[in-house]
């Protein structure tokens, strides 16, 4: 199965232009769209309390999700984006739970080399982006247990325990993915507004891919449930047309 997964039975571009959805919502991979299928049927579009909502797939890491994202956003046109997916939390963050969802402040672009002193960013390269803050705070508002903090993008997962508390003392990032800088990135080009909303599955380190295993499921569902919530108590932060 490629990392980018199709859409079944429909083009990765849509005839006839732009589409204009109000909150195109991004995501990896289709696993991490099934919170979203009750709402949006399983074609992923639909329209709720009168916004016009899709749910696409943009392909595991970095790499791959900076162009499809790219892609994505000037096809649909949307209004805004939310990428929606799971994250890690660092060692030591004992405020956070399976389940918990955390919504994105800034975004850094984090490369363990970098952070050990064995390279070095250019220094005109961007590594950090800030999310649309009145669409991260109208979501944290919808949902019991979330929390808006700065994460980290990396191009590949951290497995080693020193190495994340590493990360986390150094950065303030309290959340690991693979794919947000790219996504939010692709937006802030084609100035489109920007969220992450990330259901926690597990603690960066050796254990995480066991422990991301276990909690995927219920984390992107429980993700995806702040993100619904938030439509139908009238999306707030969501700019006019």
């Amino acid at each position: 199965m490629s990392s980018l997964e199709p859409d079944t039975g429909e083009s990765l571009f849509p005839p006839g232009g732009p589409v204009g959805a109000d909150v195109l919502i991004l995501a990896a991979h289709r696993p991490d769209l099934v919170g979203l299928r009750s709402t949006l049927s399983e074609q992923l579009d639909g329209v709720v309390r009168g916004l016009h909502v899709l749910g696409k797939t943009v392909g595991l890491g970095m790499p791959v999700a900076g162009g499809s994202s790219a892609n994505r956003v000037a096809r649909l046109a949307p209004r805004s984006v939310i990428l929606l997916g799971t994250c890690g939390v660092y060692p030591g963050l004992a405020q956070y739970r399976p389940h918990d969802v955390m919504i994105a402040s800034k975004l850094h672009l984090i490369d363990h080399a970098v952070l050990a002193g064995r390279a070095m960013f250019p220094e005109p390269m961007q590594t950090t982006l800030e999310t649309h803050s009145l669409l991260a705070a109208g979501l944290c508002a919808a949902g019991q247990r979330t929390r808006i903090a700065p994460v980290a993008t990396c191009l590949s997962i951290t497995s080693d325990d020193a190495l994340a508390a590493h990360v986390h003392k150094s950065t303030g990032c309290e959340g690991e993915t693979l794919e947000a800088f790219a996504v939010a990135h692709a937006c802030h080009a084609a100035q489109v507004p920007f969220a992450a909303v990330l259901g926690v599955t597990h603690i960066v380190g050796s254990r995480g891919r066991d422990d991301w295993r276990q909690f995927h499921r219920q984390s992107v569902v429980a993700a995806a449930e702040v993100v619904v919530s938030w439509i139908h108590n009238g999306a707030q932060g969501l700019p006019h047309v």
